[in-house]
């Protein structure tokens, strides 16, 4: 069997030298987009100099020995200035643009405002203070951002400040989602003998959702024809076809049938639990082109585990996604159970706290088909195969946020 890692290598290996298409979207839509080219800054963060502060404004070489000033003009942020009139102050606000010949600013607070306009400064200030430089948070010709950035609110925001409406970014990815099964029944339905809720299908679409690809569900009964000809379908109009069961060795597994009817298949078995069976390969649509394929379990728990641990981080890199992790990174946390893992583990833990500092309690029922496990828990304790777990020692933890 492949080891965990060997496999996610495997994985992420086939994705090299793949390039997304690319178009142009306003900056209201660009949230969980791929940024496909680098952005450099056309306009100086602030653009020109401003107070950090209310207060007044003045040259620090005018200011008398008795600190006392007439103010010769108001301003607020917004507001065009004119140049400062020699020994006089300028009364202003947060983000107003400093005057010319003014280069020091002085909280109001440290100021006390006479009659006829005139402001008296309690203490000395520091020549220069409570200024906003032009270009001090982003200067011209600065890059901004880089190719491959996922993009979030924080960016947006970025993007905004430096006059973007709108931004280059990679087409989201098309992913085709097959569950197959008789015994599968769409929730809000009545449920007659032998059948289950089909909760992977709708799990597996909002993840993939979150994720920013556009996603095409569907369930298909038992049935060879019925399967090949949903897969062809969406090989023809997917980038990536995530398949959910059906590749077992079962009389009713036609899912694997199907692929090597219309491509090629690989069976993995993974040395992981949950998660053993995981199976890649290549569709081939009516106009030429070859599309992935990736097999996933049907059980709940290790269809949601296979998911996070494979196919993430694959649709990931195949997205453009090249400055976001895209590979599981895991953080020492104590577990506070003794475990003994016969095969390399991924246990559902959720993250907690006490006067010693976190740690990490597993679920009490970690079969592959209890899908309450994955609510409750905030994330993977990750377990080496022989490893001899004591209660408090340290484990790799994966969070799923």
């Amino acid at each position: 069997m492949l080891s965990f890692d060997a496999a996610l290598q495997q994985l992420l290996a086939a994705v090299q030298g793949l390039s997304p298409e690319i178009e142009q979207v306003a900056l209201f839509d660009a949230p969980g987009r791929v940024l496909a080219e680098a952005i450099v800054a056309a306009v100086n963060v602030p653009p020109e100099d401003n107070s950090a502060m209310d207060g007044i404004a003045f040259c620090f070489d005018d200011l008398p020995q008795g600190g006392e000033l007439p103010i010769s003009q108001t301003l607020f942020a917004g507001m065009a200035p004119t140049a400062l009139m020699p020994t006089t102050a300028v009364r202003l606000f947060t983000g107003s643009v400093m005057p010319e010949n003014a280069d020091t600013v002085v909280l109001q607070e440290d100021c006390e405002f006479l009659a006829n306009d005139t402001v008296r400064v309690k203490q000395r200030p520091k020549r220069g203070q409570h200024i906003r430089k032009a270009g001090e948070d982003i200067a011209i010709g600065n890059e901004v951002l880089s190719a491959g950035e996922l993009l979030d609110a924080r960016h947006i925001g970025l993007l905004a400040s430096i006059g973007h409406a709108d931004v280059v970014v990679y087409k989201a990815l098309r992913i085709g989602l097959l569950a197959t099964g008789d015994e599968l029944v769409a929730a809000g339905q009545d449920l007659a003998s032998g059948q289950i809720y089909n909760s992977n299908l709708p799990m597996l679409t909002a993840m993939l959702k979150a994720e920013g690809f556009i996603v095409d569900a569907r369930h298909v009964q038992d049935d060879l024809a019925k399967i090949t000809a949903q897969l062809q379908q969406l090989a023809d109009s997917c980038d990536v076809v995530l398949t959910i069961g059906g590749v077992s060795v079962g009389d009713a597994d036609f899912v694997k049938t199907a692929i090597k009817t219309i491509g090629s298949l690989d069976l993995w078995k993974v040395a992981m639990k949950p998660g053993k069976p995981l199976s890649f390969g290549k569709l081939l649509a009516k106009g030429g082109d070859e599309v992935a394929v990736m097999g996933l379990p049907g059980n709940p728990v290790s269809a949601f585990a296979t998911y996070t641990l494979f196919a993430k981080p694959y649709l990931r890199l195949k997205q453009g996604m090249v400055n976001v992790q895209n590979t599981p990174v895991f953080y020492p946390i104590r577990l506070n159970k003794t475990l003994n893992p016969k095969r390399e583990e991924f246990v559902r833990v959720r993250l907690l706290h006490d006067d010693a500092g976190f740690y990490l309690q597993p679920y009490a029922h970690q079969g592959s088909g209890v899908l309450s496990s994955v609510a409750w828990a905030t994330g993977f304790a990750r377990l080496s195969q022989g490893m001899q777990i004591s209660c408090g020692q340290s484990v790799s933890y994966l969070p799923f946020s």
